[in-house]
This record gives structure tokens, sequence and C-alpha cells, in this order.
């Protein structure tokens, strides 16, 4: 029996809620802290010309898994969490926390919301230089330069001669991976060569002016994300140009971290010290990156690995490298039930 159909049948006989309902009760030796990561809440049809492959949820669908969440979990704030994470406040058996991460529009105009309805909390952790300059996203310009490519084949020459198949839709997904699997890896990489080098390369039409107009009605205001502030929700860093932190060399890295936090409050006039790591990988050996992060003041950083943060002695395991789960719109909704009551299954 495939593992799908195993979790779909204990989701019909009540085991992923008969389970949260004892994690609640503290009955159940799996409590802690759950952390849900969401980057889009959209319609699929209301993206325009970008990729409808990044949305999490429909904004049907986060009502409804808001709703679950309101159900089986004790929902808490960040200012909570870091006095946990400090062992000043023991946080309810599980507690459960949502996350944003890179700062869309969808989260203010769609997901803000629904969560101020179901009476939880949400922090946005926000790409800072995207939404000052109003530029779009760098995943987003990979996709969009290869969704538009005018031709079936694209040569590359940095930072490395690549050659990419376009002929298709399958081959451009596969090509889309392929650059994003690059530029989250290549240390010390010029990412704004590279984008306009595929850019001649698939014979797409840039300018920055094509590229405010993609921005614009993509990406949060700053307006938008003082209002996330009014509404109650909380706001973090996700570094200047999102840029993966262990691909960067030592000075770029204070200047991503130092300067997200500088302006997020400059920006908000209040006191920034959390982070959310771009790709969201664990730094927990990575002791440049925690060095890095004590330099920048920062006090708490989350991941992208699933599981439930556990806690020791009164206080979290480790405060710069949360679990969060990925919620991820491909996955039904029998099993992401499933992911919610036993994280572990998600990996």
């Amino acid at each position: 029996m495939s593992k799908l159909r195993v979790l779909r049948a204990f989701d019909r006989i009540g085991v992923w809620g008969a389970i949260l309902e004892a994690r609640k009760a503290g009955l159940w030796p799996w409590s802690g802290l759950t952390v849900v990561l969401y980057h889009r809440v959209v319609g699929v049809d209301n993206v325009g010309g970008l990729d409808p492959d990044l949305i999490d949820a429909t904004p049907e669908e986060f009502d409804q898994q808001m709703a679950f969440l309101r159900r089986h979990f004790v929902p808490v704030g960040l200012p909570e969490v870091q006095r946990a994470a400090r062992g000043a406040e023991r946080l309810p058996p599980n507690a459960v926390l949502v996350t944003f991460d890179d700062g869309y529009r969808d989260n203010y105009e769609n997901a803000l919301p629904i969560l101020v309805r179901h009476g939880l909390k949400g922090v946005f952790f926000v790409s800072t230089s995207y939404v000052t300059e109003r530029r779009l996203f760098w995943w987003e310009q990979v996709s969009y330069f290869i969704r538009q490519a005018r031709r079936f084949q694209a040569a590359l020459t940095y930072p490395e001669p690549v050659q990419l198949d376009l002929r298709d839709a399958g081959a451009r997904a596969a090509a889309t991976s392929r650059i994003n699997r690059l530029i989250k890896d290549r240390f010390d990489l010029d990412i704004n060569r590279l984008l306009a080098d595929l850019a001649r390369a698939c014979d797409v039409p840039w300018s920055p002016e094509r590229e405010r107009e993609l921005a614009d009605p993509t990406l949060m205001s700053w307006e938008q994300v003082r209002g996330l502030l009014d509404a109650g929700m909380a706001v973090g860093s996700h570094t200047c140009n999102h840029r993966v932190l262990e691909t960067l060399p030592e000075p770029e890295l204070d200047r991503e971290l130092a300067d997200s936090r500088r302006e997020l409050e400059s920006r908000l006039g209040q006191t920034i010290d959390s982070i959310a790591y771009p790709v969201g990988r664990s730094i927990a050996r990575r002791r440049p990156i925690r060095d890095a992060l004590r330099r920048a003041g920062y006090q708490v950083g989350f991941t992208a690995r699933p599981g439930i943060n556990r806690f020791r002695g009164g206080e979290l395991d480790d405060l710069y490298d949360l679990k969060r789960l990925p919620i991820d719109r491909g996955t039904s909704g029998f099993a992401s039930r499933a992911h919610l009551a036993v994280p572990w299954l998600a990996r």
C-alpha cells in the first residue's frame, strides 16, 4: 500500500485529528511549537504572467486550513515565541504560528483578512530591497524569462556555459529548476548578470519599466507592510535580496542581514530581531552564518525544515534553527493534516 493511501485511510478514521487533540491537551509526547510556512495565497488565475506553481493555497483553501489550525491548535504570536525562546514564558501545548515569506501583495490582500477572522497571528518575513525598489523577485524573473522565451534553445555564458532546452512545457519546467538550483548553490554569484544573460538567451525584452509593471501588483508596498502591524501581525527580515546565506562572502552576508534589519526598523519604527532564511536551509552547523546573525542583532531564525520545535529545560532547542512546515498546494488536504499531526511524515 502506498504512503498516500495509508495517510488517506488514517485520515478517514480520524487518526490525525485525534493525535492533534491529544497534543493540544498535553497528552502526546510530540507537543511543542508548530510553525507553518506560506508564500502565496491567491487564485491560480490571478498571477498575471507569473508562475502559478508558487501558489501555496487559494484564498478558499487557506480559509479552510486556518479553520483547521484554529480547531486543533493553540494560536500564538511572535512575541510569545520570542519570550518562550528565552525561557521567560511557556507556550501552551500544541502552539501554532503562521508565517509568510517574501512579501507578496496577496499576503496582505487575501491572507490577512482570513487570519484576522480566525483569530490567528501571522509573521510576515519581507525581502526589503524588492519592496523598496519595486523589483521582481529573482525566481519570478527566471520563471518569466523561460515561460516567455521566443526560442526553443537558450545558451547561457555566465557563470558557466549552459544549454537550455525550451521546446515544450516540460522542458521549460526543467530549465527553470536548473537555473534556480544554480542560483541557490553557486557561491559569490553575480545574480543580476545571470538574469540579464538569461533574458538575452531567451530573447525576452526586459527593462526597468517592464519589471516595475510586473512587480507593482505582485509585491506589498511599505504602507501595506505597516498595515500588517496595525492589524496585530508581526514583521521580520527575509534579507535584502533573498540570497541564500551560505552562498555569500562574509561582507555581503553582513550587508544582507544588517541592511534589511535597518530598513525594516526605519520603515516600521520598531525593533526587528527575527529572520527567515531564504530557501530555508538549516544553519545548525554553519558557525559563520550564526556569528553573522549575532553581529546583525537577530535573536530568532526560521528554516523551512519540517518538524516540531521542542522545549528542553524550558527553552527552545535552537533559536537560530527553528523548524517550519511548508504548506504546498500540491499536497492534498489529508496529507497536509497528516504532516501537521506528525511532521516527520513531510520529510
